[in-house]
């Protein structure tokens, strides 16, 4: 009795499905920092690159999907709390079997006899796979409502829980920037649990068209063309400039500053679409514009530097820092709490979003001519469709 009460009021808090989701994006954050410092070569770097993100991020996100299932009342409290309980074991089996195949494939790649641990990877694994579709096939089953009889409930929810443990534990054992993304969406909705459901209106409210005047359209035409031209350029030269450009030394110097040009190509590329874009994206449209101009202009600077350099790297980490909390801060309308909340989580939003922006500096000026082409032909578009007149609209 005292076990479900305590797991009945543990539950029913949303202040635990929260911090849960916050520490379980602490720890997938963690991993990812650890990473990419390149700090490798230090004895425990490795152990708590795992335990962080086979074992602390997956198991915190679990607690707060299950809090969050049981809020929303799909759970029972003997079922939140059997969930609960499965879920250490299940999550250590798998850190087990992680880090029993690193140590077989370092023992493997010096050469050296596997130990009882290298070489115990698979039944590791197995156990895993058995302990966590233990812990999935209660509450699928609470989930499912099924009305059949009892063996054929459980042959499906065995059926269904079997394969869902495999796919969460292979998702898992891939980089912990996927981790990341999956604890922001649940930090986002830890955070609106409860939040009233609007009703529905009389009449839908109309949306925030993306217009501009013409004669702006026609400039943005011009300028999109522009760019779209200066970005293909870039690109060309990246993949192809130590073939034929003078004073270019092999072609990881070409990609270097094609690259670099690329990006400072992005920059008024940006600029162009935070004015299409500000209607839809709020207030902060300018202070994210602000932030992704300065990472374009940190990774132009850190490709400029060129491969080898040791201070290209870390510009790299700055760049993508810069982009992910430009991604985070329109983001920041859909939390909901005081202002000291709304900024932690803005903040974990924007150092979480730095593994999406890693990608997005690093391919930046091969995305520019891409991004000046759909801006051309929205600009095309937009000058070929009839607007309303605001008149009839308005009488």
């Amino acid at each position: 009795m005292g076990s479900f009460a305590l797991v009945r009021r543990f539950s029913a808090t949303k202040r635990w499905a929260v911090g849960c989701a916050a520490a379980s994006l602490l720890g997938f954050l963690g991993a990812m920092v650890l990473l990419f410092s390149g700090t490798f070569s230090l004895p425990w770097t490795e152990p708590l690159l795992l335990i962080l993100s086979r074992f602390v991020g997956p198991l915190a996100g679990t607690l707060s999907g299950v809090v969050l299932l049981r809020l929303a009342g799909h759970l029972t409290a003997r079922d939140a709390l059997f969930t609960v309980v499965a879920a250490v074991p299940a999550w250590a089996l798998a850190l087990t079997a992680a880090a029993s195949w690193s140590v077989g494939f370092d023992q493997a790649d010096a050469g050296q006899r596997l130990s009882w641990f290298g070489s115990s990877s698979l039944l590791f694994l197995i156990l895993g796979w058995v302990a966590g579709t233990v812990c999935l096939a209660i509450p699928l089953n609470s989930l499912l409502a099924s009305r059949r009889p009892l063996p054929l409930r459980i042959m499906q929810t065995v059926l269904l829980a079997a394969p869902a443990a495999l796919i969460l534990g292979a998702l898992m054992m891939m980089p912990p920037m996927l981790g990341v993304l999956g604890a922001v969406v649940l930090l986002i909705a830890a955070m609106r649990q409860g939040r009233p459901v609007p009703q529905p209106a009389t009449a839908p409210p109309p949306s925030v068209p993306l217009t501009v005047p013409a004669a702006n359209r026609r400039g943005m035409g011009a300028a999109a063309l522009a760019l779209l031209l200066v970005g293909l350029a870039c690109a060309v030269f990246a993949v192809t400039g130590s073939i034929w450009a003078p004073g270019v030394t092999n072609s990881t110097h070409a990609m270097n500053l094609g690259l670099a040009y690329g990006a400072f190509a992005a920059i008024p590329l940006l600029v162009l679409a935070g004015g299409v874009l500000a209607p839809r994206l709020g207030p902060t449209t300018p202070w994210a514009i602000l932030l992704s101009c300065a990472a374009m202009a940190v990774q132009g600077f850190a490709q400029l530097l060129g491969a080898g350099h040791p201070s290209q790297w870390p510009a790299t980490l700055v760049a993508a820092a810069l982009m992910g909390f430009a991604i985070a801060l329109p983001l920041g309308r859909v939390v909901i709490g005081g202002r000291f909340t709304r900024i932690a989580v803005v903040t974990m939003m924007g150092l979480a979003a730095s593994a999406v922006g890693i990608q997005l500096v690093a391919m930046s000026g091969f995305l520019a001519p891409v991004g000046s082409a759909v801006l051309l032909i929205w600009a095309w578009r937009s000058g070929n469709t009839r607007q309303p007149d605001v008149g009839n609209v308005s009488a």
